[in-house]
């Protein structure tokens, strides 16, 4: 391997083949940006041990790889790297003085697919400057530029820091994907390892998104199209901490941003994708921590479809926004409605100021339509509910719709804005919305919620409600949802 691109037998547009199991040390990353990989390299089922990068091309490699930086030829002549099991033993510090993308397979990719990649092992990384830093790739950009069937139990440790970035000022850590863009995707990536991005570690204050399969999409004010993560799971822990303003945790991604309720293929979406395990932001130091089951931040646009969580979500301080499915929807004028669609959460999701069973915050613009949660739901103070916390979303053809609150209990210490479905809501416009009557709610003030009432605490159903309920509310049980052998609805894909 050492000879490709240094050696005109071995050319960067070259197709490879590994024969043997091979150990790699003091590795120096194959292809720059100005000279890239853009050929396809084919692991035959074979296993790099990665056990260091070069130590100078860690503070002076902006693209950090076994290959760093992989660029196909055209859409029809994409670069592959394939069929490979990356066993890491990398602990790295960098002094780089800029940011940099780094990643076990490729620091960055565009025009690529990445395939039938298994990372084991252990990672760790720290920088006091801005870093993309995910499993198999640290950033990948462009339309048809996939890591897909993939899986991994590897360790990662990043302390990131801050400073301007090569997209941004925002640190990205994923367990596959640092940040995608620019319509990039990831599909049927599987994830049982640990992950802790843990800025507050750092003797520089910064900003930190990560998720057990991306950090996710480039983040904005952005409505035009990203990408988008399917067919995924995550069942480790993750961890996000900060010093900076911002912590955004989730179980898939921290945040995606950008789409167009009229046209799925313009939106960054989260599709068929779960979480397990345990989402936090424990020992945080940032000013503003979202955390999501699923994702922390859904935003300008995007779209949550056709997932569930089933585990922790946890928050560690306050200033926090904590669902079970996001802990933030948020805003964009129409066409550009964040939605979170046919998602279910259970488990335990623990917030301190602001918690919901589907999402933390429904800011305004946005839609939760067709979901449920039979999460315990509860926050030292601030706003609790059963579907959503604070809901600011007043569309007038419902903010949050056809959603069933079945939570065996939502508890708030003090304060009095804890309501079945929501836990405080302006104008916001709810509908057709349901709640189990055995629901206990317990607070450290007098609950002044009217029980059946049909805004902020729904109307009334039984702890199990038939399929022939959710028909009623519009939930489709031909093409996304089942009935389970429990009797609370399943997704059709489970």
């Amino acid at each position: 391997m050492a000879k490709i691109g240094v050696e005109e037998t071995h050319p960067l547009s070259g197709n490879y083949l590994l024969a043997n199991d091979i150990t790699l040390t003091d590795w120096l990353p194959i292809g720059d940006q100005e000279n890239p990989f853009i050929g396809v390299f084919d692991g035959n089922e074979k296993k790099i041990t990665l056990n260091s990068f070069d130590g100078t091309a860690v503070s002076e490699k902006t693209y950090l790889g076994i290959f760093g930086y992989v660029k196909g030829a055209s859409a029809s002549a994409k670069a592959e790297i394939k069929n490979l099991t990356i066993n890491s033993s990398v602990n790295a510090a960098s002094t780089m003085a800029s940011g940099q993308a780094v990643g076990l397979a490729a620091g960055y990719a565009e025009l690529t697919v990445i395939e039938n990649i298994t990372l084991t092992g252990t990672f760790d990384f720290q920088s006091e400057k801005t870093i993309f830093t995910g499993g198999v790739a640290g950033f990948i950009s462009g339309e048809g530029t996939l890591v897909k069937n993939s899986k991994s139990s590897l360790t990662m440790n990043i302390v990131p820091g801050s400073g301007s970035g090569l997209a941004g000022a925002y640190n990205y850590v994923g367990g596959f994907v640092g940040i995608f863009r620019n319509g990039a995707g990831i599909e049927n990536c599987h994830n049982t390892g640990d992950l802790i991005a843990d800025n507050a570690a750092s003797t520089v204050s910064g900003q930190v998104f990560v998720g057990g399969i991306a950090g996710g999409s480039a983040y904005g004010f952005i409505t035009a199209y990203q990408g988008y993560i399917k067919d995924s799971s995550f069942t480790g822990t993750v961890t996000g901490r900060a010093t900076g303003d911002w912590t955004f945790v989730g179980g898939i991604a921290a945040t995606i941003c950008g789409g167009n309720v009229n046209n799925m293929a313009a939106t960054t979406r989260i599709e068929r994708c779960f979480a397990t395990g345990t989402v936090s932001n424990q020992g945080d130091l940032s000013g503003f921590p979202y955390i999501g089951g699923v994702v922390a931040y859904n935003y300008y646009g995007a779209l949550v479809s056709q997932s569930y969580f089933d585990g922790e979500v946890i928050a560690g301080k306050s200033g926090d926004y904590t669902g079970g499915i996001a802990g933030y929807n948020s805003q964009a004028l129409s066409p550009n409605n964040s939605r979170i669609e046919d998602c279910w959460s259970s488990g335990t999701v623990s917030g301190v100021g602001n918690a919901g069973g589907i999402v933390g915050q429904n800011q305004v613009n946005t839609y939760v339509r067709r979901c449920y949660s039979t999460a315990e739901v509860s926050a030292n103070g601030g706003i609790v509910g059963g579907i959503a916390g604070l809901n600011a979303s007043n569309m007038s053809d419902g903010a949050i719709t056809a959603c069933v609150a079945l939570n065996p209990s939502i508890t708030i210490s003090t304060g009095r804005n804890i309501h079945r479905i929501v836990g405080n809501t302006g104008s916001g416009n709810l509908s057709n919305n349901y709640a189990w009557l055995g629901m206990v709610v317990a607070t450290g003030g007098a609950y002044t919620s009217a029980i059946g009432d049909t805004f902020a605490d729904g109307a009334n159903c039984d702890e199990k409600p038939t399929q022939n309920f959710y028909e009623g509310l519009g939930w489709d049980f031909t093409t996304i949802w089942k009935m389970g052998a429990d009797d609370y609805p399943k997704l059709r894909w489970q």
